[in-house]
């Protein structure tokens, strides 16, 4: 394979070289390529951005990867979306919004039933973030959604689920810190 020049928004930057990984194998067979997507990340030189190739727009992977401190150019060509992750300088890792101790909002009930993968993981994510901290929401769901916990922890949130009946899930999502256990102070030996 012959190396394409970076896009210039990219090589602006000070990136020299891309790692290109094609992701639509893994989805093709049902797989979720989160995870190496993230393990390739770690093992990125400093001046070498990422190069995803995917078969939709990854929304969801944007704000992943601006917490981390990468910036996204995104261009469709060839039937897929390819999306260059990279370091600007001009870019501060932003916090987890779901870790910020805010008065939490009312949940806001959505129903994902019906919609095909990844259409429930993207629904999800786009309505925490157009929400904002403190964020909480219901989620009618027709499955347990394993693979959005893992999001979920990235942006600060979490995640309770309880199975209802076949195919009827309820989904509790609210920042982490919403979910642990209060602590009460220990009485002392006297």
């Amino acid at each position: 394979m012959t190396q394409q020049a970076l896009p210039a928004v990219v090589s602006a930057t000070g990136q020299t070289r891309e790692r290109e990984l094609d992701v639509r194998p893994v989805l093709a067979k049902g797989g979720d390529p989160f995870h190496l997507i993230m393990k390739t990340l770690q093992t990125l030189e400093a001046n070498e951005a990422l190069h995803l190739i995917v078969g939709f727009e990854p929304a969801p992977l944007y704000a992943i990867m601006r917490s981390a401190g990468r910036a996204a150019h995104t261009e469709q060509r060839d039937g897929a979306y390819h999306v260059w992750f990279y370091c600007d300088p001009k870019l501060q890792p932003e916090p987890a919004p779901g870790a910020e101790r805010v008065a939490l909002q009312e949940p806001v009930e959505m129903d994902v039933r019906g919609l095909e993968p990844p259409g429930p993981l993207v629904a999800i994510l786009e309505k925490l973030a157009s929400l904002g901290p403190g964020a909480q929401l219901l989620v009618h769901h027709h499955r347990e959604p394993v693979l959005l916990y893992e999001k979920l922890k990235l942006r600060g949130y979490a995640a309770r689920t309880q199975r209802r009946g076949e195919g009827d899930y309820m989904v509790h999502v609210a920042p982490a810190w919403a979910f642990e256990e209060p602590t009460t102070p220990s009485k002392a030996a006297g």
